[in-house]
C-alpha cells in the first residue's frame, strides 16, 4: 500500500507531483482531471438537475446564488457529450505542459483558480445585467482558456498537418464566437471577450507571455526575486570541526544534480534536457524516493 500510494517528500521542488499513486504522478492537472471524473460520476448517480443544483453556476436571483458554485461549476455536468471528454483530454495535454515546463504545480493551482474566479466574476456580473437564467457548468470555459494560454506562449509551435499553434488558436476562437452568436448567446459571448483580455492580464502577472510587453504587468509579479548578496562573516576562533568518513556525500551530490537539472527545466523547459539528462533525472529522483 506504502508503494502504490506515497506522498512526495517535502514538495521541495515545484515541478515535481504533489504526490504519486503507484508511478502516476499526480500533478496539478491531474487533480483537476480527477474531480471532473468525479463530475461524470456524480451527473450518472444523480442526473442532470442534481448536479446543477449543488454544483452548476446557475442562479436567476443574485440574492440567492451559491457562493461555493463560485469554484465548483467547472467539475459540473448536467448533461454529458463526447465534447465533455475532449475538454477534459485537452485541459490534461496542454495544462500538463505548462504546469511541467513554466509554472509547477503550486502557481498552476493558483493560476486556475484566478481563471475559474475571474469567468465565475464575469458570469455573475453580465448574467444579472443582460440574462439572470444564466449557467456556466462543465470544464469547456476553463479548459477553453488554458489552451489558448498555451497557444499564446507557444505561437510557433506546430500541430497536426503542419498547422501552426497560432493559427490553431484563431480557428478555435472563430468557432467559439460563431456559437455564441448563432445560440444568441450574449452572457457567454461577454464572458468568453472579456474573460480572454483578462485572464491575459492574470497570466502575465504569472511571468507568461512575455513575448506580449505590451499587456501590463504589476511590478514584481512572477519575476524571481534577486538573492541577497551574502555577508561575510567573522571567522571564530575555535577547534574545527572535522567531516568523518561516517558522513556520506552521495546523498548531497545527487540532491545538487537533481536541483541542476530541475533549474534548467525551470529556465529552459524540459526540451532543453538531453536524452541522457533526462534518464540520469528519472534515476536521481527513484534514488530519492527509496532514500
Amino acid at each position: 500500500m506504502r508503494e502504490r500510494f506515497r506522498l512526495t517528500p517535502g514538495g521541495r521542488y515545484p515541478h515535481e507531483p504533489w504526490f504519486h499513486i503507484g508511478s502516476l504522478g499526480v500533478t496539478t492537472t491531474w487533480l483537476v482531471v480527477f474531480a471532473s471524473i468525479v463530475g461524470l460520476v456524480l451527473f450518472a448517480a444523480l442526473g442532470g438537475e442534481g448536479v446543477l443544483g449543488g454544483l452548476a453556476l446557475i442562479q436567476p436571483n443574485l440574492a440567492e446564488l451559491k457562493l461555493w458554485t463560485l469554484m465548483t461549476w467547472p467539475f459540473a455536468y448536467p448533461q454529458f457529450s463526447i465534447f465533455d471528454v475532449l475538454a477534459i483530454f485537452f485541459f490534461w495535454y496542454f495544462g500538463s505542459d505548462l504546469e511541467r515546463n513554466e509554472l509547477g504545480r503550486v502557481k498552476f493551482a493558483w493560476l486556475l483558480v484566478a481563471f475559474t474566479a475571474v469567468l465565475s466574476v464575469l458570469t455573475v456580473f453580465f448574467g444579472s445585467v443582460l440574462d439572470p437564467s444564466y449557467l456556466l457548468a462543465g470544464l469547456g470555459m476553463l479548459e477553453m482558456m488554458v489552451v489558448l494560454l498555451w497557444i499564446a506562449q507557444w505561437p510557433d509551435r506546430m500541430f497536426m498537418f503542419n498547422i501552426p499553434a497560432w493559427l490553431f488558436g484563431v480557428i478555435l476562437v472563430g468557432i467559439q464566437l460563431i456559437q455564441y452568436l448563432g445560440y444568441r448567446s450574449w452572457v457567454m459571448l461577454l464572458v468568453f471577450v472579456v474573460g480572454l483580455a483578462v485572464n491575459a492580464f492574470v497570466a502575465r502577472q504569472f511571468g507568461l507571455l512575455d513575448r506580449f510587453a505590451w499587456i501590463p504587468q504589476v511590478a514584481g509579479s512572477g519575476q524571481p526575486k534577486a538573492a541577497k548578496p551574502a555577508k561575510a562573516k567573522k571567522r571564530k576562533s575555535g577547534p574545527t570541526v572535522v567531516t568523518g568518513p561516517w558522513e556520506s556525500s552521495t546523498v548531497s551530490k545527487d540532491e545538487q544534480r537533481m536541483d541542476e537539472l530541475l533549474d534548467k527545466i525551470h529556465a529552459q523547459g524540459a526540451d532543453s534536457l538531453t536524452s541522457k539528462e533526462k534518464k540520469e533525472l528519472m534515476q536521481l529522483r527513484e534514488r530519492r524516493r527509496r532514500g
